[in-house]
């Protein structure tokens, strides 16, 4: 469910290392500083050190069922599905044009092979009319070199005369023959030739087929290529962008929440004792930044936030406990006096003592949500378990010593457990 501002004076609270001071403040002075440790963005001093590139991460798989919201994750999201759809799209005409090239290809395999045999076949009709060709001019020759030899003289002789009748029809019934061999290797010479000139159309139409498909495959390969790397960066963004996102129903972003949990286990895992829940850290977080928005800030997809968040000097002026610098300036920007910084508002004296690296990006930084949430647990576990109700209000008012303070981070606390996070 959503939230609603908490009305009271204590919602601002600041800094952990107030519960380390020697002596406790009364209650009316650290009321009075938690409404005055935060400066107005513009006042907010610059980091002496600027933050090094942080390692990129993503969000717990055990989140991934739950719902965020943001214009840019819609946007991201948008852009997913439209290049998964032309991927898929690249990806169907590669698959299809390859289909069909295999296709043409065997079909101009068999072409090629017809043509084979079809040449052959021609070779052999072009021999075959040679052939009859040759013996009709021959019987020719011979039938007018006979005719020529007996003309004008008798054929006295009976039995040659016989002779020669015979031999004539003989010759005549060859060149029947022959004339119907050059008939029939004629025709089969014409329609082979035919043949051939259709399967050589089809190959060539085949041919041209191929290679108007081996460009549309070609493209495809280069689309599905090109989709692919779009996908892993809009997916990237995708996951930046759902990861600054706000959880639906609730005031924090999905980043904050990862590492609230992430937090909690890796405390429980060091310290099982301690018991402390998720929901226990976003109660103080609630307080301490709005979740690391304070002042118009954001938290980024890595867990730092966009803006430094960074009290008002820690001079003792305005009933706030005079703490003078202990860091150099290194984490607040300021040589002269302690500020707090950060989403959890650690002053450097206590992060020097919690800080850890809670992201994995080889730095302790309480800028960063992850590292900030890991150092505010171990602190709080520190004075005991965090399980009961009594456990945690005393605990949060060791983090601040004001019992209204406490009381309105128990009750944040107890509104963000009734967030479930959805089983995977």
């Amino acid at each position: 469910m959503s939230r609603g501002p908490f009305r009271s004076s204590c919602r601002r609270a600041r800094t952990p290392r107030r519960a380390l001071a020697r002596r406790a403040l009364p209650a009316a002075t650290a009321l009075l500083l938690a409404s005055l440790l935060l400066t107005g963005p513009g006042a907010a001093p610059a980091l002496a050190t600027p933050h090094a590139a942080t390692a990129a991460r993503s969000v717990s798989p055990q989140l991934a069922g739950v719902a965020v919201d943001s214009v840019e994750f819609r946007l991201a999201r948008a852009r997913v599905d439209q290049v998964a759809a032309s991927l898929a799209a690249a990806q169907n005409l590669e698959a299809t044009s390859a289909a069909e090239l295999a296709q043409l290809r065997q079909r101009d395999a068999e072409l090629t092979s017809t043509l084979a045999a079809l040449t052959v076949a021609k070779k052999q009709a072009a021999v075959d009319l040679a052939s009859a060709r040759g013996a009709l001019r021959a019987l020719a020759v011979s039938s007018y070199v006979r005719g020529a030899g007996s003309e004008g003289e008798p054929l006295d002789d009976l039995d040659v005369a016989t002779h020669l009748d015979a031999v004539q029809g003989l010759t005549g019934a060859v060149s029947t023959g022959q004339a119907a061999k050059a008939g029939a290797a004629r025709a089969t010479l014409d329609r082979v030739t035919h043949e051939m000139d259709s399967v050589l159309t089809q190959r060539t139409e085949v041919r041209q087929r191929v290679a108007t498909v081996e460009a549309t495959h070609d493209q495809a390969v280069a689309d599905v290529a090109t989709f692919t790397a779009s996908l892993a960066q809009a997916q990237s963004v995708l996951e930046r962008a759902r990861a600054m996102a706000k959880v639906v129903g609730e005031d924090f972003q999905l980043v904050a929440l990862d590492a609230y949990v992430r937090a909690a286990s890796a405390t429980a895992r060091s310290n099982p004792s301690c018991g402390i829940p998720w929901w226990a850290l976003a109660g103080i977080t609630r307080i301490e930044s709005r979740h690391g928005t304070f002042g118009g800030a954001r938290l980024l997809d890595d867990g730092d936030t966009s803006k430094s968040i960074v009290g008002i000097p820690l001079d003792g002026a305005n009933q706030t406990e005079a703490i003078p610098d202990t860091d150099g300036g290194e984490l607040d920007g300021d040589p002269a006096y302690d500020r707090a910084v950060g989403p959890m508002q650690f002053i450097p004296a206590t992060w020097r003592a919690y800080g850890r690296d809670g992201n994995g990006d080889g730095r302790a930084d309480p800028n960063n949500i992850y590292d900030a949430a890991l150092a505010a647990a171990r602190y709080l576990c520190a004075g005991g378990p965090m399980q009961t109700d009594e456990e945690m209000a005393r605990g949060f008012y060791r983090y601040n010593h004001s019992v209204s303070y406490a009381a309105a981070v128990l009750q944040f606390a107890k509104l963000y457990s009734t967030f479930a996070i959805p089983p995977v």
